[in-house]
C-alpha cells in the first residue's frame, strides 16, 4: 500500500512543480514551444472539466473529488495484498485527484498546459495524464483479473 501512497506524492509533487513554473513563465494565454509536432505548452485556467464541460461548478467538483478521493483510500485498504498495479493504479488516480483538487481549492480554477499539436484535444495538465495512466492500469488490473478467472 506503501507504493500507492510514494506514487501519490510524486503525481502531486510533479504536477504542482510544472503548474507554478508554467504560472512563472508564461502569461496566461500565452504558449511556448515543447516537443516539435506532438505538444505546446499553452498557459489556461480550466474552470470546468474537458473541454470546459460544467464551467463555473467549483464546488461540485471539489465534493465530486473529495468523494472520489475517500473512495480511493477505501479501496486501498480493501485490496491490501493485491496485485501491485492495482497500488499503481490507485496512487495515480489519487495523485492526479488531488493535484486538480488542489488547484481548484487555492485558485478556483485547474491550470492546464500541455497543448497537443497533431489533434485537437483539450489542453492538459500532469494530473490529468496521471488520471488517464490510472484508469489504463485499473482496465489492465481487471483483464489480468479477468483472465486469471478464465483459466
Amino acid at each position: 500500500m506503501i507504493l500507492a501512497f510514494i506514487i501519490t506524492f510524486c503525481v502531486i509533487m510533479l504536477d504542482q512543480i510544472v503548474k507554478n513554473w508554467i504560472v512563472a513563465s508564461l502569461d496566461l494565454h500565452q504558449s511556448m514551444p515543447g516537443v516539435t509536432h506532438l505538444f505546446d505548452f499553452y498557459h489556461i485556467r480550466n474552470e470546468g472539466a474537458s473541454w470546459g464541460i460544467l464551467a463555473g461548478q467549483r464546488w461540485l467538483f471539489i465534493l465530486l473529488t473529495l468523494a472520489v478521493v475517500v473512495y480511493i483510500i477505501h479501496l486501498l485498504i480493501k485490496h491490501q495484498r493485491e496485485r501491485k498495479l492495482f497500488y499503481v493504479a490507485y496512487g495515480l488516480l489519487l495523485g492526479g485527484a488531488v493535484g486538480n483538487l488542489i488547484d481548484r481549492i487555492r485558485l478556483g480554477y485547474v491550470i492546464d498546459m500541455f497543448r497537443l499539436q497533431f489533434m485537437e484535444f483539450p489542453i492538459f495538465n500532469v494530473a490529468d495524464v496521471a488520471l488517464t495512466l490510472g484508469v489504463v492500469c485499473l482496465l489492465g488490473v481487471l483483464f489480468l483479473e479477468k483472465e486469471k478467472e478464465v483459466r
